[in-house]
């Protein structure tokens, strides 16, 4: 019914449309509302961890870093270009991530603390300071432990650079461990180098010997099986035999050749001889110097016997004796020839000896060369065993050699880059750090302690807070006039009531002007309106804030009264004097007339329908037909009737009361009354069909809601509180 009959008055809560989901937005005015409140526990708690930050600072021990970086070789220095026995590769991301893991290992860590003695350091082994008895090893193992502990090796980068990192008490220590573990792990590595080349020699040199021992026994068996089987080599590729066969093949061809030369001519020879001639053609003889001469010879004696035919007859002496030599001549030629066709065929008979005898030379030494090919074959596998044990004996021996000349050029992986300095001032603590962890300390507890001390208040403070929390318009706020500011302290000492007459200029008294207006705009067009002024509890201002509502109106001209209608406390009775009246429930017992019952407030024209001190009715009374009578009459009596009512939660009559009005206006003390109990007396209210038309902040400090107030009026106090007097 309430969500049914807001919606009847949207005016009161209309706003101006966005498309911006609000409850999805950060209230920032709120958050600066609620630190500007609270800032004396944040200050105070800012404080407190500034103090044990700066306690914490002092208190710690200073630890100095030393710090020293390696980087992996990318080209290895190459005294003699050979193979080296540990090969050295170009670094990866995987390789220096794998370095830094060796770095990091308990090995390497328990060689610097053998270096450096570390055992005999208190801060390595603690039991030197409590005199506690410990094993060598028990402590070499604590030490490693204390080292790895404070150990940071870290890969600068995407760089083959690493840099290693490490915390003491000490500064001098912090520089010697990272120092001491750089020197022996590139001291490791070159030892480890130097022990691979000494093992390969070692192994190179067992090897070698047992393959020089298997190439003399090859070779040896080699050179047996040659003089076993009479295979001698001859040179490469060939042996004596082969050799001794192609001399003799080169023989037998010149030797045929010679005898098929000395046939032909002996052979022509003879044919011509046979013929009758005088062998003066044959080849051979011109190839002699003696029948050329004697050619010659008988050149010249033809001639002189032609000559001398010419001049003498054929008995002339001189002709006779010239061709008695011619004849003569003619004689020694062929006698000449014959003894060259007798040389003729000598030189044909032995040029066919000795084809023959080379042939059967040949003939035998290809024998004895058919028996050495299949020795060959025994031959050929033994030499093929003594040279594969050759190779691989040569093989052994040039490693050997690289290896020796290796030996004293190993070289490290990893150089140094920077060494680590003894470190002037300590790593902490560091005063920036402790800084920033007291500066988060204090903004977490801060915001812990002021987020439990919001979750546990549950008040309102704001009349955004009143739409937000109850869903209903607000109207305004009631200032304390005990902590309002433009009053002198003996204004503030007076009773609230009595500066709607003292101080009409004030704060205080605009504040009721304007709740009064809310209330007319809400109900327009009525000449008699009855307002019932109401609240959840007790203790919220609202007799106050009643009998000053109707003052506010008084004084304004308006026709006004005020009825007490709590039959509980009778609080307005403290304001004025009772006892003019004959009171509400002698009225309402019809013991006397309205006019005996109303007194007027001679300082505002406000009429009063108070509660007698003794009348001792505490019966309810607002459901009865003469309750009823009285507000119709006042309704016609009066232009503005004020009710003031009892509180919603504890007494049943406020919710007849508040029905029976015109209006209600519920007050809530501002950060004091619960939400939560406002929400159930506006449901209570509801129930009844009263007619709640505003929700209005009593007893605000006007002080600290300039402050924190963002979303209400008093927020801007101090720019318009000028106005005031």
């Amino acid at each position: 019914m309430m969500d049914a009959r807001l919606q009847q008055r949207p005016s009161l809560l209309k706003r101006t449309g966005s498309p911006v989901d609000e409850e999805a937005l950060i209230d920032l005015h709120g958050l600066m509302r609620v630190i500007q409140r609270r800032r004396s526990l944040i200050l105070a708690i800012s404080a407190v961890m500034a103090i044990a930050a700066i306690a914490g600072y002092f208190l710690t021990p200073p630890r100095y870093i030393g710090q020293t970086t390696v980087a992996l070789e990318r080209g290895a220095e190459q005294v003699i270009k050979v193979d080296q026995v540990t090969p050295t590769v170009d670094p990866d991301s995987a390789s220096v991530d794998t370095e830094v893991e060796v770095l990091k290992s308990p090995g390497l860590a328990g060689k610097v603390v053998d270096k450096l003695k570390l055992t005999r350091n208190p801060e390595f082994n603690p039991a030197l300071e409590a005199g506690t008895p410990i094993t060598a090893d028990a402590a070499r193992r604590g030490a490693i432990a204390h080292v790895l502990k404070y150990l940071t090796v870290e890969r600068n980068g995407f760089s083959y650079a690493i840099d290693i990192t490490y915390e003491s008490k000490a500064p001098q220590t912090a520089a010697s461990v990272v120092n001491a573990l750089a020197e022996i792990y590139i001291a490791d590595q070159i030892g480890e180098k130097s022990d691979a080349t000494q093992r390969a020699s070692n192994f190179l040199e067992g090897q070698l010997q047992k393959l020089r021992d298997q190439v003399q026994s090859a070779e040896a068996a080699v050179a047996q099986y040659r003089a076993r089987h009479g295979l001698f080599d001859a040179g490469q590729n060939s042996s004596v035999t082969q050799g001794e066969v192609a001399g003799l093949n080169s023989q037998l061809a010149q030797a045929r050749a010679q005898q098929a030369e000395a046939d032909a001519r002996l052979s022509t020879a003879r044919s011509q001889l046979a013929r009758g001639r005088t062998g003066e053609e044959l080849g051979e003889a011109l190839d002699s110097p003696v029948v050329s001469q004697l050619r010659a010879q008988r050149a010249q004696a033809s001639a002189k016997v032609a000559s001398l035919r010419q001049r003498y007859g054929p008995r002339h002496p001189d002709l006779k004796n010239a061709e008695e030599e011619l004849r003569d001549i003619d004689d020694q030629i062929n006698g000449e020839v014959k003894r060259i066709v007798a040389n003729v065929t000598i030189q044909a008979n032995a040029a066919g000896q000795r084809t023959a005898s080379i042939n059967q030379s040949v003939n035998r030494t290809e024998g004895t060369l058919a028996a050495n090919n299949a020795a060959s074959v025994g031959l050929a596998e033994l030499e093929r065993k003594a040279e594969s044990t050759r190779i691989l004996y040569q093989a052994f021996l040039d490693r050997y050699k690289q290896t020796q000349a290796q030996r004293g050029l190993e070289r490290s992986n990893a150089y140094i880059i920077a060494r680590a300095r003894v470190p002037a001032a300590p790593s902490s603590p560091n005063p920036l750090i402790f800084l920033a962890l007291g500066v988060v300390a204090a903004v977490a507890a801060s915001t812990i302690a002021v987020a439990i001390l919001q979750l546990l208040e549950r008040g309102i403070e704001t009349s955004d807070g009143i739409e937000r929390k109850l869903n209903i318009a607000a109207f305004g706020s009631i200032p304390d006039t005990a902590r309002l500011p433009e009053l002198d302290k003996e204004a503030s000492a007076s009773p609230p009531v009595q500066l709607i007459v003292d101080r009409p200029q004030s704060s205080f008294a605009e504040a009721f002007r304007r709740l009064r207006t809310s209330i007319h705009c809400a109900q327009p067009g009525k000449d008699s309106l009855v307002v019932a002024v109401t609240s959840s509890l007790p203790g919220e201002g609202k007799t106050t804030s009643a009998i000053c509502l109707a003052r506010s109106a008084a004084l304004a001209g308006v026709r006004t009264i005020l009825v007490d209608c709590d039959l509980r406390r009778r609080a307005s009775n403290a304001q004025f004097d009772p006892l003019k009246s004959i009171g509400l429930g002698a009225l309402l017992k019809g013991k006397g007339t309205l006019d005996d019952a109303v007194f007027l407030d001679d300082a505002t024209g406000l009429y009063i329908l108070p509660r007698r001190p003794d009348d001792q009715h505490t019966q309810p009374f607002a459901d009865t037909a003469a309750f009823a009578a009285l507000i119709a009459d006042l309704r016609d009596l009066f232009e503005f009737v004020v009710l003031d009512t009892p509180p919603v939660l504890p007494i049943d009559d406020s919710r007849v009361i508040s029905a029976k009005a015109d209006c209600v206006v519920m007050l809530v003390r501002w950060r004091k009354t619960p939400a939560k109990a406002a929400e159930l007396a506006l449901r209570h209210l509801d129930e009844v069909g009263a007619n709640v038309i505003g929700v209005s902040l009593a007893m605000v400090d006007v002080k600290a809601q300039a402050r924190v107030g963002f979303g209400d009026v008093g927020y801007y106090y101090n720019s318009y509180k000028s106005y005031y007097a």
